[in-house]
């Protein structure tokens, strides 16, 4: 009877014992989930996405969750629900901004260089005007900056916080990518970048005008109707070569969502319908067939 007694108050004891860790460990996640909101702070300004998604994502979970009854954590549970739900229009907008402008950059900084070294030769009035709606295919573009020669799988990429995030543009948009599959958001990612492609392009266009227009006027060149077909030439030129860079950086997103949507990655039941590379050529061909031929076309003046 002594030893049922006692084995009835270890008994009690070793489910207080445990009732008692699971407290304490609350406790822990009550206080690391009260300093999300700062740490995520700080990772977003750094660009380390992942780590950001990963945090929030997890918090949320636990507040909705094991934390759901916990007084105290209404009002952090709808900031980080609110910004849950709007992390992925930052992580679009990233992707967006290597996607169009991160990958000409340094096409740009090419044909400035280039601009320089032909400053001296005046060759206007031996070009013809230029008819821009019979373009031929645009030279090849060396995609080095977004592959390594073979396809990179979405589980080796990792984020390190001591690296610049943006130094590898083809992994940095793979981080976006698994961020955005994180916050379950692919969908509205497929939408946003057709929505926005035709656009994005065309900003490319008025901003590389702009660009070619400036060289000119740096040159000492005024942009007069004796200058207009050369600058137009030029200005073909850089067009190409940013259109090739751009659908360079397309064919890596597009690789990164391929492993997204194909099982067993997929969190999708029903299939995910990808753009393609094709959609992306079809909206360069017609950016570049609107352009108003070389009789009528207006390189932008410049002060």
């Amino acid at each position: 009877m002594l030893l049922h007694c006692k084995r009835d108050e270890l008994r009690k004891l070793w489910i207080e014992g445990i009732e008692h860790k699971h407290v304490l460990n609350l406790l822990d996640e009550i206080e690391n989930i009260k300093q999300v909101p700062q740490k995520l702070q700080q990772y977003t300004g750094s660009k380390h996405y992942l780590m950001a998604t990963d945090m929030l994502v997890s918090a949320v979970n636990s507040l909705e969750g094991p934390l759901l009854q916990v007084e105290g954590l209404s009002d952090l549970r709808l900031e980080l629900h609110s910004k849950k739900m709007n992390m992925h229009l930052v992580l679009i907008d990233e992707l967006h901004r290597h996607l169009y402008i991160k990958s000409t950059s340094k096409v740009g900084q090419r044909n400035k260089e280039k601009g320089r070294v032909s400053s001296h030769v005046k060759e206007a009035s031996a070009l013809p005007l230029l008819d821009v709606t019979n373009l031929s295919t645009p030279r090849k573009f060396d995609s080095a900056q977004f592959s390594s020669g073979r396809e990179v799988s979405l589980m080796e990429i990792k984020e390190d916080l001591e690296l610049d995030p943006e130094e590898n543009s083809s992994a940095f948009m793979g981080i976006l990518i698994k961020g955005l599959a994180k916050l379950r958001k692919i969908p509205e990612t497929i939408k946003a970048i057709q929505d926005r492609l035709e656009q994005e392009l065309k900003q490319i266009v008025k901003r590389s005008s702009t660009q070619v227009a400036d060289g000119g006027y740096q040159r000492g060149e005024n942009v007069v109707q004796e200058n207009q077909p050369r600058l137009l030439l030029e200005l073909l030129e850089l067009l190409f070569d940013k259109f090739n860079a751009v659908a360079a950086a397309h064919a890596v997103v597009l690789g990164h969502l391929q492993q997204t949507v194909s099982p067993p990655a997929s969190q999708y039941d029903g299939d995910i319908k990808l753009y393609d590379m094709a959609d992306v050529w079809v909206k360069i061909q017609d950016v570049l067939q609107n352009l108003p031929s070389g009789r009528h076309q207006k390189m932008p003046s410049t002060p």
